[in-house]
């Protein structure tokens, strides 16, 4: 396998140089669109980015980063969060912070960077359960006069010692609890204060920006759940300020179905769950049914040294575009298969003809009786006849593929 059948790239997002690059359906028109609804927001805003898997979302979302970090006169500030990389923490809302505290030190104001720094941390202070609580109580207990010190060997029952010691550690943490709720409640003013103080902070903040702060958050739908309804709930609660935009990323109806089987939430009776917690939804952009991808075939083709050009057409292309025309693949899927294909390929050409049919159509001994039927019903349209002298595979060779300017060396040997 030569080097140039293994020269596509992985999408290197972290590294776009132009924004809108290799844009295959015009989806710059709407980062455009999106662009001046946001600027003309006079107030924060949640927005959501519904589309199913495989439509794009990810390099959609990554493109409309770079145009709004590069567009002139006034650049925008603009963050990109992996919501799935981050779901192993318990409380989000100290990631929402700290991503905005990074971005802005670079661009904003410092003092009023290090004033949100302090008003972040007190407000995750305030946030923390009582699990930790409760674990320390235990702990304590435990190695300080629980559990260890009543296990002896003597004239006493070991369960009857057990069964103290466990006595002595509810007993312990039911008024660790108890002393901690109180807390709760005493310091509820000042967590309330702590709240606003916050809000105020941050609002000083993105008021000093030229443009509204973009926080994209992106793989919603692949999180955790709860992760990913604390996320959204935080936003609204904590973030809710103008001139910070939030944009989720999210396959909705997946992820509502995550919500009503995590929580036994009925979308049906009870309605959209996140319809409190989402300004307005933008659904993206469909791709017709009967789109066949020419030009991400044609890429992919090009990446992977097929093509010498995208401009340029060969019998992978058409074959590949054959099985597109039944199959229905989206872009996604569409660039899996033909990296494969590129993985697996050989350097004989009818050999990886066949592997296209395997990877393109596990149903390939059928289709191949369809297509022979095809080729036979064109043959005989046309006034072909085997007793003329003019056999099937000179007839597509010639009369059908040499019209599109194509090389088909393969055409004789499939006939």
């Amino acid at each position: 396998m030569t080097a140039d059948q293994l020269n596509w790239q992985k999408d290197n997002f972290e590294n776009i140089q132009t924004a809108w690059e290799g844009d295959l359906w015009d989806r710059r028109r709407l980062g455009e669109q999106l662009e001046r609804y946001v600027d003309r927001l006079n107030c924060g805003a949640v927005l959501a980015l519904d589309a199913r898997w495989g439509e794009g979302k990810t390099w959609f979302v990554r493109h409309w980063k770079k145009h709004l970090e590069t567009t002139q006169p006034h650049k925008h500030d603009v963050i990109y969060l992996d919501a799935f990389a981050n779901d192993y923490l318990e409380d989000p809302f100290l990631v929402i912070a700290s991503e905005i505290a990074a971005k802005l030190d670079k661009t904003a104001d410092k003092k009023l960077v290090h004033k949100f720094k302090k008003a972040a941390a007190v407000m995750q202070q305030g946030l923390l359960t009582l699990t930790p609580t409760l674990i320390a109580s235990m702990i304590s207990c435990a190695l300080t006069g629980g559990v260890i010190p009543f296990i002896r060997l003597d004239s006493e029952s070991i369960k009857d010692k057990i069964d103290d010691a466990v006595d002595k550690v509810v007993e312990n943490i039911g008024e660790k609890v108890t002393e901690a709720i109180q807390n709760k409640i005493d310091s509820y003013e000042e967590e309330k204060n702590s709240l606003q103080a916050f809000k105020t902070t941050l609002s000083e903040l993105a008021d000093s920006l030229d443009k509204p702060l973009v926080f994209i958050i992106d793989e919603l739908d692949r999180c955790r759940p709860d992760f990913a309804i604390r996320l959204i709930e935080r936003i609204k609660h904590f973030f809710d300020i103008p001139k910070i935009v939030f944009v989720l990323v999210m396959n909705k109806p997946q992820l509502l179905q995550s919500v009503q089987r995590y929580y036994g939430y009925d979308s049906k009776l009870n309605g959209d769950y996140f319809e409190k917690f989402i300004d307005y939804t933008i659904e993206f952009p469909k791709i017709g049914e009967d789109q066949l991808y020419e030009g991400v075939i044609k890429e992919q083709l090009y990446r992977i040294g097929e093509l010498k050009s995208k401009a340029d057409l060969n019998e992978f292309f058409l074959w590949i575009l054959s099985f597109q025309a039944s199959k229905k693949y989206n872009s996604r899927e569409l660039v899996k298969k033909i990296n494969q294909f590129a993985l697996l390929r050989v350097d004989e050409i009818r050999i990886n003809f066949v592997l296209i049919a395997i990877i393109f159509d596990k149903n390939f001994e059928i289709s191949i009786y369809h297509l022979n039927k095809i080729v036979d019903y064109l043959f005989s349209y046309f006034g072909g006849s085997e007793n003329m002298g003019t056999t099937k595979s000179y007839f597509v060779r010639e009369q059908l593929f040499n019209k599109l300017n194509i090389d088909n060396s393969i055409i004789s040997d499939m006939y």
